[in-house]
């Protein structure tokens, strides 16, 4: 028997017992050449033997034979180095040689076979390869603007060719979209062989690379269920992972998912306003966002209307109501209290013991939490993060701090740029300056081991995202075009003492934030110094530029919708807040928590403090630990008193 026949008859056998798949289960395991094992007869009469193990089988492939004192080695033209797969709904895996040609191609479901019906693809380039299917995908209809999503997925022992086949892949499948004039949301990622996982792949008809993904999607969110997800399509998946701001390890995202082949927020929101009985004009919309619910992709709306909130889960594709609640809630504290971004600084400070020389990246966010107002301060010193809400009359409602430590992954320069050099960065790779953006913003984050700068700006209609790396190079950048209506003719809505709403024709040009506040107090018939707890944001809404303006004068809080265009006012809302009540402070809560356990504080670490003051009965959560010991407290708001006490190694 020559060479060749020997190599043809292993390749027959692992064929007969995998079929299709030598190349896979020769890629899955260890390369061992030089090894030599010997060929022994089996028992011919045995019966009922389990098959050989794949396992087995690929260990075979992988070793090399001795055949009459001659060694054959496998043909590297013919053996598997990578497997990458692509997700839309249907599954694609393709198995590649280290030259990058196809070995083969193949379907993971019954769409997928669609796709690769009557292609030959078999020692095609990874180019030519991922082109021809890109191709069929948008033909097939698989691929359009209403689902403009797909999943990368790269498997190779040897993780720099996974990272540039990943990038290439990117690259390429981008390219493909962008020709076809559709803005592609691209996910890509580099996996590792999970037998569990892919034994659930093989379940559902996925890819292992599809798989992982859902499962991450269900860790951090225990509501969703694999089962459920896994004959979403990539774009319902990524549509879950954008709406509920999930991070997702080693998971690459560049563009946006699209929704329109959903209903629409605004149809959600319609549909919940209309079951509550209530316009738009009476309610304050704080959240409107994808979520799931028994298997189908509804949209979570929730509002207020007074002190009631309301929440609803509306189906995405029908506008039925799928579920809904209501809670109303007693006064809140802090509402009517007037303290500045500079003393909300000073309290977050304070409470964890840092000056503000030692602390970086501070940022200070005016927001809206159950509807009291609340600023939300974040800082850094070193690798750890610090979190604090204060309240409008400088309590701490709560503190957190978190230890990141450096990954393999981080970067090996020690340089910091800071924020200012991380928006120039950022600016140079848009090949725009300072003058010709609006609303530069950039914060210190923490991202897979590595400090990183999130900047974000404006230049006309087109809204910019990036990632800027300690040392100054782009980590991660993403940019959208709004398209602006071309023509949209007034239209006045009711007005009454309480709210009011309009709209306007679109222009080119930007009122920016000081234009936009200016209009709200006008219309509000107040100056700036008459007001406190300002906060403006800048946002795009069915094709026009807005800016949400909200401030408090006296007991009324004002919140504002303004056209980013004209300064007119599209939406105006003001009403009366109920007195406050007599509230402990937060710090007279913690000191009575540690009162109880015996502690000072300075023996405490990792303290942890909410307030819940809307509940029924209003009341302080204080968690900490000290030495082997974790206390968790809940304080009356009222009267100081211990409601709650639990005590656990």
């Amino acid at each position: 028997m020559t060479d060749r026949n020997v190599e043809q008859a292993l390749r027959t056998a692992l064929e007969h017992a995998a079929p299709n798949d030598v190349e896979s289960v020769l890629l899955r395991c260890d390369d061992r050449k030089g090894n030599v094992i010997p060929m022994t007869n089996q028992n011919p009469e045995k019966k009922n033997r389990k098959p050989l193990r794949l396992a087995a089988l690929a260990a075979a492939a992988c070793l090399v034979l001795a055949i009459g004192g001659g060694s054959i080695y496998y043909n590297q033209s013919q053996t598997a180095a990578s497997i990458v797969s692509l997700d839309v709904n249907p599954s694609i895996e393709l198995v590649l040689n280290r030259r990058e040609r196809v070995l083969r191609a193949t379907p993971l479901n019954e769409d997928a076979a669609a796709v690769l019906d009557g292609m030959d693809l078999k020692g095609a380039t990874l180019d030519v390869a991922v082109n021809a299917l890109m191709g069929s995908l948008l033909k097939n209809g698989y691929v359009d603007e209403l689902a403009n999503s797909i999943l990368i997925t790269v498997e190779d022992d040897d993780a720099n060719r996974a990272a540039q086949l990943e990038s290439q892949l990117t690259e390429t499948v981008n390219a493909v979209m962008t020709s076809s004039s559709i803005n592609g949301a691209i996910l890509s990622q580099v996996v590792s062989q999970d037998q569990d996982l892919q034994a659930k792949a093989d379940e559902y008809g996925i890819s292992l690379g599809k798989a992982q993904l859902i499962q991450q999607l269900v860790d951090q969110n225990p509501t969703l269920t694999f089962e459920s997800l896994a004959g979403r399509t990539v774009n319902d998946l990524n549509l879950l992972l954008s709406s509920q701001a999930t991070t997702l390890t080693a998971v690459t995202s560049t563009g946006r998912a699209s929704d329109g082949g959903y209903i629409g927020t605004e149809v959600a929101k319609n549909a919940a306003l209309a079951h509550a009985g209530l316009t738009a004009d009476q309610v304050t919309v704080s959240k409107v966002d994808f979520d799931m619910e028994d298997g189908r992709m509804v949209y979570e709306v929730e509002f207020w209307a007074g002190n009631v909130e309301y929440e609803y889960d509306v189906d995405a594709t029908t506008g039925e109501i799928v579920k809904n609640r209501t809670e109303r809630y007693t006064a809140a504290a802090g509402q009517d209290a007037s303290i500045d971004e500079a003393a909300a600084k000073a309290a977050a400070l304070n409470a964890v013991g840092l000056s503000e020389d030692q602390a970086e990246g501070i940022l200070v966010i005016p927001s809206y939490d159950d509807g009291r107002f609340v600023y939300k301060v974040k800082f850094w010193t070193g690798s750890t993060e610090y979190f604090c809400a204060v309240d409008g009359a400088g309590q701490i409602l709560k503190s957190e701090k978190e230890e990141h430590s450096s990954s393999g992954a981080a970067a090996s320069s020690s340089t910091d740029v800071g924020l200012e050099a991380a928006k120039t960065a950022a600016l140079k790779h848009a090949g725009l300056s300072a003058d010709q953006v609006t609303g530069l913003t950039a914060k210190l984050d923490w991202d897979d081991g590595q400090r990183v700068y999130e900047v974000e700006f404006w230049q006309g209609s087109t809204e910019y995202e990036y990632e800027i790396n300690a040392d100054g190079t782009v980590r991660q950048y993403e940019s959208e075009a709004h398209a602006t209506p071309t023509a949209i003719s007034a239209n006045t809505g009711t007005t009454n003492s309480n709210s009011s709403s309009s709209t306007g024709t679109t222009s080119s040009t930007d009122i920016g934030e000081d234009g936009a506040k200016a209009a709200a107090l006008q219309h509000a018939g107040l100056t700036e110094d008459k007001v406190q707890n300002l906060y403006i944001e800048r946002d795009w809404d069915d094709g026009r530029m807005e800016y949400e303006v909200k401030f408090l004068s006296g007991s009324t809080q004002y919140e504002y919708e303004i056209d980013g265009a004209t300064g007119s006012v599209r939406k105006g809302e003001n009403k009366t807040i109920a007195s406050a009540g007599s509230f402990i402070s937060a710090d007279q809560a913690l000191a009575n928590a540690l009162s109880h356990a015996g502690l000072d504080q300075s023996a405490i670490r990792e303290l942890e403090m909410d307030s819940d003051l809307d509940d029924s009965t209003p009341h302080y959560s204080i968690d900490f630990k000290s030495g082997n010991l974790e206390y968790e407290y809940e304080i009356s708001a009222t009267d100081g008193a211990i409601l709650k006490f639990e005590k656990d190694n």
